[in-house]
């Protein structure tokens, strides 16, 4: 006996339910918001806080939500509020503008 349920038709019943909790999920997740330390981690290569305020934020203005960006507070002072699904997008129409080998030491000479 394989079962008291069948495998086929409890896959077609479930499938169509996981599918939708995890668009609702997706949905959701891209439409909230992330810190700097997130931000560097998840999207930038793990580069320092510092790295991406010079190497980012401050070499494309245009990422500054008063530009039209995604980025509330770019410069600190007060929290740094990163937009995630804009920020991810706009990492992944631009990273070869970004100089990822650029050094934070090398300014400080």
């Amino acid at each position: 006996m394989d079962g008291l349920i069948n495998k086929n038709i409890f896959i077609q019943w479930v499938k169509p339910l996981i599918e939708k909790l995890f668009e609702k999920f997706v949905e959701e997740y891209e439409g909230s918001t992330m810190n700097i330390d997130e931000f560097r981690k998840k999207d930038c290569g793990g580069k320092g806080k510092e790295w991406v305020r010079v190497f980012i934020f401050d070499e494309f203005p245009e990422v500054d939500i008063k530009n039209g960006g995604f980025v509330v507070n770019p410069r600190g002072g007060k929290k740094t509020i990163i937009f995630r699904k804009d920020a991810k997008k706009w990492i992944e129409e631009n990273y070869h503008r970004i100089d990822w080998d650029a050094s934070i030491k090398e300014l400080e000479r």
